[in-house]
């Protein structure tokens, strides 16, 4: 009774305004196998090592301010400045010694590595941009999938856990259409997030088993290094859930409570 079906979700979600749903044109990697994206900038392509030596040689201080930049637009604008100020040679210099910085031990080495996933996360698609599921989508996912309704024999080794839990959000993600899974994640995080907007009844409905709820919204804010889905935006603003990226290094990539586009 508390694991809503795709049919019953958009029985649901038939009574709320919803964008349309065009033939999309299939998506395309920009990576090469195996690999991160690369960023272009400057005319160059640069990996996120570089992209983000880039930033905390020339552009860590400002985008410090007010919590970093808003918009992956303003990320984007902020490498092509850094690069252009420190030349090709230099930043092959910065780079190689900021390989060196430990992540863990230094904040903005952290920060700025997020700062270069974030981009090339953007980009993992030709003519689309990406970015992760916010906490509240993925506790949505978590919510809609099959996560702990099944026993188990024994305990799971935590490698095991953090990979049965990234599938089963994945799986849970492509249950409801991109355009709710957006609403239901908004309306979830704002449940748990004091000051925010209150959740409609739709939400209520789709998503009945409050303990559930709560349950699925602490284990995706806890966990935020874990992988999932990116959410693709087309040109023309229709949504589709992607792949599920790779896990980078630790430290160097966080889930965020907002969307990042």
């Amino acid at each position: 009774m508390n694991a809503p079906t795709p049919n019953r979700l958009a029985a649901l979600y038939a009574h709320a305004p919803a964008a349309g749903s065009p033939d999309l044109p299939p998506l395309r990697e920009r990576r090469a196998s195996g690999a991160w994206p690369t960023v272009p900038a400057a005319g160059l392509a640069y990996s996120p090592v570089d992209v983000a030596a880039a930033f905390f040689e020339t552009g860590a201080d400002c985008l410090s301010v007010a919590g970093g930049p808003a918009t992956t637009d303003a990320l984007w604008r902020t490498l092509c400045e850094s690069v252009n100020e420190l030349g090709p040679v230099q930043h092959a210099t910065c780079t190689a010694d900021f390989r060196q910085l430990d992540p863990a031990e230094f904040e903005e080495v952290g920060l700025c590595h997020r700062w270069a996933y974030r981009l090339a996360l953007s980009l993992w698609y030709e003519g689309a941009r990406s970015r992760p599921l916010t906490i509240g989508e993925t506790a949505v996912a978590l919510y809609l999938s099959t996560t702990d309704r099944h026993a188990t024999t024994g305990r799971v080794p935590a490698s095991v856990a953090v990979a049965l839990r990234s599938r089963q959000a994945a799986a849970g993600a492509r249950l409801a259409a991109p355009d709710t899974l957006v609403r239901l994640g908004a309306d979830l995080s704002a449940e748990f997030t004091p000051g925010a907007h209150r959740p409609g009844w739709l939400y209520r409905q789709a998503l009945p088993d409050y303990t559930r709820r709560r349950a699925c919204f602490h284990q995706a804010r806890a966990d935020r290094a874990q992988a999932t889905p990116l959410l693709v935006r087309h040109d023309g603003g229709a949504l589709t859930v992607g792949t599920t990226p790779p896990g980078p290094a630790p430290h160097t990539w966080t889930r965020t409570l907002n969307p990042q586009w």
